[in-house]
């Protein structure tokens, strides 16, 4: 086995959606006693000389215009499971780790990807999306793997041979040791676990307890070291709760492509896509309201569900400012991969669906239908107003015009040709039509195709019983 261990070292901050305009230093505190401590501070704030560690009050006093953050260990707790979810397209034992760690099986998937330094590539690709950075860390077990990615120890260890010699650096904090373990192993001036290797294991035992052992064991792979696979739950719903409640439609743009880049991750690990959204408003007097977004076809790509929502924003106003943000996606649905051509004509193919969502979004339900065919040889009766998406089976009948008049144009004849802005002379045979005789709608009729000397080309008709002559289509 091989496994791969990712370190988010920012994740409390990254939890935390960055809307403000132009930005500030953002840090994350947690209450340390009676005083609030800098958790985590981003490259601005560090650039001001705040530091993890250090009191709130001091880092106030170096940079006055802040963006301060409690830790908010559910939402960590969220992201890690998100993260789960989408890197299971990359193997399917996935396991939730200690202090912000996620591993990865992938001794059976590195022929697929072309090796692990392509498996990292992408693996850095798809965190960047998210929005997170990772270190990590290869090794043949995955305590050792986690030991030293959280000691930012970066290089893979591919042999189980090379354990023993890359874990004998590592501190002794790495062992989830107690205060009396470590204070008696300190006292012999035992530092790193090679050290800690190099006494008699039956003594070990004695002095400090059978516990402190099997750690090292599983770890060098002497042992077997079981782990709990992860297993995603059945729907995507993911909530951004705010410091400073908002009221812009934009603002609700910028947060909702970071939740649809979230959702777009679940559904990829999964292999699954989303033909409808809900966003979940709600506001400091309690009260919420929904907003439905639906896409017409299971989608799963980013780029598709945001051009769709922001056609329905054009449409939408917020009542009051909002306080917190949540995505829903119950119904899911699977979603194969779709064949790819030698070129790339993605760009230059028209995707219905997503059009028709995007015309629903913009206009409304009621304004997009589709047409079908009915079985009438009378053109005004041969079809009807559908749902989009409907199929309907062709007509056994000639060609017929792209446009059809709403009601039949009578044209006056001057000299001896109908007449519709210039003479038309018809080309072709008659088309017949015969039908209506039992519905009290008779039609008798003659169509013909027309031309004038603009070589425009006309869809006409000679009514049998008048005789009159009528502008039915344009070609």
């Amino acid at each position: 086995m091989l496994w791969l261990a990712l370190h988010l070292p920012t994740l409390a901050l990254d939890v935390f959606p960055n809307i403000v305009t132009p930005p500030k230093p953002r840090l994350v505190v947690e209450s340390a006693g009676r005083f609030e401590r800098v958790v985590q501070a981003d490259a601005l704030a560090q650039s001001l000389g705040i530091r993890a560690g250090i009191k709130l009050s001091a880092a106030l006093a170096l940079a006055n215009e802040l963006t301060v953050h409690r830790r908010n260990p559910p939402a960590e707790a969220e992201a890690m499971t998100l993260l789960a979810c989408w890197a299971q397209q990359f193997t399917p034992t996935a396991v939730l780790g200690a202090a912000g760690i996620l591993l990865l099986e992938i001794g059976g998937c590195l022929r697929y990807f072309g090796g692990l330094a392509p498996l990292q590539s992408l693996v850095v690709t798809g965190l960047a999306a998210l929005g997170h950075t990772a270190r990590m860390s290869c090794a043949p077990t995955p305590l050792a793997a986690s030991w030293r990615v959280a000691q930012g120890q970066t290089e893979p260890i591919l042999d189980p041979a090379g354990l023993l010699p890359a874990l004998a650096g590592l501190p002794l904090s790495v062992l989830p040791l107690r205060e009396r373990q470590q204070a008696g192993l300190a006292q012999l001036g035992v530092k790193t676990l090679g050290e800690l290797l190099a006494l008699p294991r039956a003594g070990i035992a004695r002095r400090f307890g059978a516990d402190v052992l099997p750690w090292l064991d599983r770890a060098l792979g002497v042992v077997a070291d079981p782990r709990e696979a992860f297993v995603p739950p059945d729907r995507f719903s993911r909530c951004i709760d705010l410091d400073y409640p908002f009221e812009h439609v934009e603002v609700f743009i910028k947060l909702a492509e970071r939740l649809c880049t979230e959702l777009a991750a679940y559904l990829a690990g999964r292999g699954l896509g989303v033909q409808s959204l809900t966003f979940r408003f709600a506001y400091e007097d309690g009260s919420a309201t929904l907003l439905e977004v639906g896409f017409g076809r299971p989608i799963r790509r980013v780029e598709e569900m945001l051009a769709v929502l922001r056609e329905r924003a054009e449409r939408f106003a917020l009542t009051a400012p909002v306080c917190s943000l949540t995505l829903e996606a119950e119904r899911l649905h699977a979603l194969g991969g779709m064949p790819l051509s030698l070129f790339d004509l993605a760009g230059g193919q028209g995707d219905v669906g997503l059009l028709l969502a995007r015309l629903r979004a913009r206009l409304g339900d009621a304004a997009v239908s589709g047409v079908a065919t009915v079985a009438d040889h009378r053109p005004e009766r041969a079809w009807a107003v559908t749902p989009t998406g409907e199929a309907s089976g062709a007509l056994p009948v000639g060609e017929r015009p792209g446009w059809l008049l709403p009601e039949p144009l009578a044209l006056p004849i001057r000299q001896g040709r109908p007449w519709h802005d210039e003479p038309l002379s018809c080309i072709g045979r008659a088309e017949r039509i015969e039908a209506g005789w039992w519905d009290g709608g008779s039609a008798v009729r003659d169509y013909f195709q027309a031309v004038g000397p603009s070589g425009r080309r006309y869809w006409i008709y000679q009514d049998r019983h008048s005789l009159g002559w009528y502008l039915h289509g344009l070609f």
